[in-house]
Protein backbone atom coordinates (compact mmCIF):
# COMPACT_ATOMS: atom_id res chain seq x y z
CA UNK A 1 0.00 0.00 0.00
CA UNK A 2 0.87 3.36 -1.07
CA UNK A 3 0.31 6.90 0.84
CA UNK A 4 -0.13 9.87 -1.01
CA UNK A 5 1.67 13.42 -0.66
CA UNK A 6 -1.08 15.01 0.14
CA UNK A 7 -1.93 12.69 3.01
CA UNK A 8 1.54 13.01 4.19
CA UNK A 9 1.90 16.36 4.58
CA UNK A 10 -1.82 16.48 6.99
CA UNK A 11 -0.24 13.90 9.04
CA UNK A 12 2.97 15.55 9.51
CA UNK A 13 0.73 18.81 10.26
CA UNK A 14 -1.29 16.92 13.23
CA UNK A 15 1.40 15.56 14.36
CA UNK A 16 3.28 18.81 14.75
CA UNK A 17 0.21 20.18 16.42
CA UNK A 18 -0.63 17.64 18.61
CA UNK A 19 2.63 16.27 19.61
CA UNK A 20 4.22 19.80 19.92
CA UNK A 21 7.35 18.55 17.95
CA UNK A 22 10.75 20.41 18.01
CA UNK A 23 11.85 21.16 15.50
CA UNK A 24 8.99 20.46 13.75
CA UNK A 25 8.20 17.73 10.63
CA UNK A 26 9.83 19.35 7.26
CA UNK A 27 7.53 19.26 4.75
CA UNK A 28 9.16 21.73 1.86
CA UNK A 29 9.28 20.80 -1.45
CA UNK A 30 12.64 19.95 -0.88
CA UNK A 31 12.36 17.12 1.10
CA UNK A 32 11.74 13.87 -0.58
CA UNK A 33 8.93 11.31 0.12
CA UNK A 34 11.53 9.24 1.98
CA UNK A 35 12.68 11.76 3.98
CA UNK A 36 8.94 12.79 5.03
CA UNK A 37 8.11 9.04 5.80
CA UNK A 38 11.16 9.06 7.81
CA UNK A 39 10.09 12.01 9.96
CA UNK A 40 6.59 10.26 10.66
CA UNK A 41 7.76 7.21 11.58
CA UNK A 42 10.35 8.57 14.04
CA UNK A 43 7.32 11.22 15.35
CA UNK A 44 5.22 7.80 15.55
CA UNK A 45 7.25 6.84 18.55
CA UNK A 46 6.25 9.68 20.06
CA UNK A 47 2.60 9.35 20.16
CA UNK A 48 0.81 8.25 23.88
CA UNK A 49 -2.38 6.88 24.65
CA UNK A 50 -3.76 9.79 25.57
CA UNK A 51 -2.55 11.93 22.84
CA UNK A 52 -5.55 12.83 20.53
CA UNK A 53 -4.25 11.77 17.41
CA UNK A 54 -7.34 11.47 14.35
CA UNK A 55 -7.73 8.08 12.66
CA UNK A 56 -6.92 9.18 9.17
CA UNK A 57 -3.25 9.95 10.46
CA UNK A 58 -3.05 6.93 12.73
CA UNK A 59 -4.56 4.89 9.55
CA UNK A 60 -1.26 6.78 7.74
CA UNK A 61 1.19 5.66 10.61
CA UNK A 62 0.17 1.90 10.14
CA UNK A 63 0.62 1.79 6.33
CA UNK A 64 4.45 3.60 6.63
CA UNK A 65 4.96 0.76 9.19
CA UNK A 66 3.34 -2.09 7.02
CA UNK A 67 0.61 -2.94 9.33
CA UNK A 68 -2.47 -4.58 8.44
CA UNK A 69 -4.97 -1.62 7.38
CA UNK A 70 -8.50 -2.77 5.97
CA UNK A 71 -8.83 -2.01 2.15
CA UNK A 72 -12.12 0.20 2.67
CA UNK A 73 -9.68 2.12 5.02
CA UNK A 74 -7.33 2.78 2.26
CA UNK A 75 -10.44 4.31 0.25
CA UNK A 76 -11.29 6.12 2.68
CA UNK A 77 -8.26 7.58 2.81
CA UNK A 78 -7.70 8.98 -0.84
CA UNK A 79 -11.69 9.76 -1.06
CA UNK A 80 -10.73 12.54 1.55
CA UNK A 81 -8.10 13.91 -0.43
CA UNK A 82 -9.73 14.16 -3.76
CA UNK A 83 -13.01 15.90 -1.59
CA UNK A 84 -10.36 18.20 -0.16
CA UNK A 85 -7.80 18.99 -3.19
CA UNK A 86 -8.91 22.97 -3.27
CA UNK A 87 -7.74 23.21 0.40
CA UNK A 88 -4.50 21.36 -0.96
CA UNK A 89 -3.87 23.97 -3.07
CA UNK A 90 -4.16 26.34 -0.01
CA UNK A 91 -1.51 24.13 1.46
CA UNK A 92 0.75 23.86 -0.93
CA UNK A 93 1.31 27.57 -0.79
CA UNK A 94 1.79 27.58 3.15
CA UNK A 95 4.35 24.69 2.41
CA UNK A 96 6.56 26.82 0.02
CA UNK A 97 6.55 29.77 3.07
CA UNK A 98 8.02 26.84 5.15
CA UNK A 99 10.30 25.92 2.85
CA UNK A 100 11.91 29.42 2.55
CA UNK A 101 12.12 29.66 6.32
CA UNK A 102 14.35 26.01 5.74
CA UNK A 103 16.89 27.47 4.00
CA UNK A 104 17.45 30.09 6.44
CA UNK A 105 18.19 26.73 8.58
CA UNK A 106 20.13 24.52 6.41
CA UNK A 107 23.67 25.06 7.46
CA UNK A 108 22.48 24.46 10.99
CA UNK A 109 23.02 20.75 11.72
CA UNK A 110 19.97 18.36 12.15
CA UNK A 111 18.19 17.94 14.80
CA UNK A 112 16.18 14.99 16.28
CA UNK A 113 12.36 15.10 16.69
CA UNK A 114 11.93 15.73 20.49
CA UNK A 115 8.25 15.97 21.71
CA UNK A 116 8.01 18.69 23.81
CA UNK A 117 7.24 18.29 27.69
CA UNK A 118 4.18 19.01 29.19
CA UNK A 119 2.56 18.89 32.25
CA UNK A 120 1.42 16.20 33.55
CA UNK A 121 -2.50 15.39 33.76
CA UNK A 122 -4.02 14.24 37.09
CA UNK A 123 -3.41 10.44 37.57
CA UNK A 124 -1.66 10.10 34.09
CA UNK A 125 0.75 7.28 33.62
CA UNK A 126 4.23 7.31 31.42
CA UNK A 127 3.72 4.69 28.68
CA UNK A 128 6.08 2.14 30.35
CA UNK A 129 5.47 -1.39 28.09
CA UNK A 130 5.18 0.29 24.06
CA UNK A 131 3.63 -2.21 21.52
CA UNK A 132 6.65 -4.39 20.59
CA UNK A 133 7.45 -3.08 16.84
CA UNK A 134 6.87 -5.42 13.82
CA UNK A 135 10.52 -5.74 12.97
CA UNK A 136 11.04 -8.77 15.03
CA UNK A 137 12.64 -6.64 17.89
CA UNK A 138 10.87 -7.01 21.36
CA UNK A 139 11.48 -3.67 22.46
CA UNK A 140 11.75 -0.10 20.73
CA UNK A 141 14.62 1.77 21.67
CA UNK A 142 12.71 4.24 23.89
CA UNK A 143 11.15 1.14 25.26
CA UNK A 144 14.55 -0.31 26.50
CA UNK A 145 15.62 3.47 28.15
CA UNK A 146 12.57 3.67 30.16
CA UNK A 147 12.73 -0.56 31.52
CA UNK A 148 16.76 0.68 32.58
CA UNK A 149 15.59 3.32 34.59
CA UNK A 150 12.91 1.41 36.00
CA UNK A 151 15.21 -0.93 37.36
CA UNK A 152 18.25 1.37 38.28
CA UNK A 153 18.41 1.03 41.93
CA UNK A 154 20.10 4.67 42.45
CA UNK A 155 21.94 7.45 41.14
CA UNK A 156 22.80 6.57 37.29
CA UNK A 157 25.32 8.43 35.06
CA UNK A 158 23.70 9.51 31.46
CA UNK A 159 26.20 7.59 29.99
CA UNK A 160 25.32 4.27 31.87
CA UNK A 161 21.66 4.84 30.70
CA UNK A 162 22.79 4.73 27.38
CA UNK A 163 24.99 1.80 27.63
CA UNK A 164 22.71 -0.02 29.00
CA UNK A 165 20.04 0.74 26.95
CA UNK A 166 22.21 -0.07 24.16
CA UNK A 167 22.74 -3.26 25.34
CA UNK A 168 19.08 -4.02 26.44
CA UNK A 169 18.34 -3.28 22.69
CA UNK A 170 20.65 -5.87 21.33
CA UNK A 171 19.72 -8.62 23.98
CA UNK A 172 15.75 -8.10 22.74
CA UNK A 173 16.76 -8.72 19.14
CA UNK A 174 17.97 -5.29 17.85
CA UNK A 175 21.05 -3.82 16.37
CA UNK A 176 23.75 -1.90 18.78
CA UNK A 177 23.77 1.90 17.97
CA UNK A 178 25.15 4.15 20.53
CA UNK A 179 23.56 7.33 18.91
CA UNK A 180 20.15 6.13 18.78
CA UNK A 181 20.00 5.05 21.87
CA UNK A 182 21.47 8.18 23.20
CA UNK A 183 18.39 9.99 21.49
CA UNK A 184 16.34 7.24 22.93
CA UNK A 185 17.83 7.97 26.37
CA UNK A 186 17.21 11.68 25.57
CA UNK A 187 13.31 11.48 25.04
CA UNK A 188 12.68 9.47 28.10
CA UNK A 189 14.47 12.16 30.12
CA UNK A 190 12.17 14.98 28.77
CA UNK A 191 9.49 12.55 29.04
CA UNK A 192 9.84 11.47 33.20
CA UNK A 193 11.45 14.53 33.77
CA UNK A 194 8.27 16.35 32.98
CA UNK A 195 6.31 13.87 34.79
CA UNK A 196 8.38 14.22 38.00
CA UNK A 197 9.76 10.72 37.78
CA UNK A 198 13.20 11.58 37.61
CA UNK A 199 15.86 14.62 38.64
CA UNK A 200 18.82 15.43 36.56
CA UNK A 201 21.47 16.83 37.89
CA UNK A 202 24.33 17.53 35.72
CA UNK A 203 25.61 14.27 34.13
CA UNK A 204 23.47 12.10 36.47
CA UNK A 205 19.94 10.80 36.86
CA UNK A 206 18.21 10.52 40.43
CA UNK A 207 15.17 8.62 40.41
CA UNK A 208 12.51 10.34 42.50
Amino acid sequence: MSVKRNDLIKAARELNYVLGLDPQIKMGKKVTDKELIDQLLEAADLILPEDDISDETMKVIKILKGEAVEEEDEEEIDAESELEEDYDEVEEEEVEDEEEEEDEEEEKPALKLVKKAEKPAEKSKVKAKPTPPSTGVGVTRIGAAALVIKRAKDVLPIEDWVKRTDELYVKEGGKSNLKESRYAVNVAVKVLEAYGLIEVTGDKVNKL
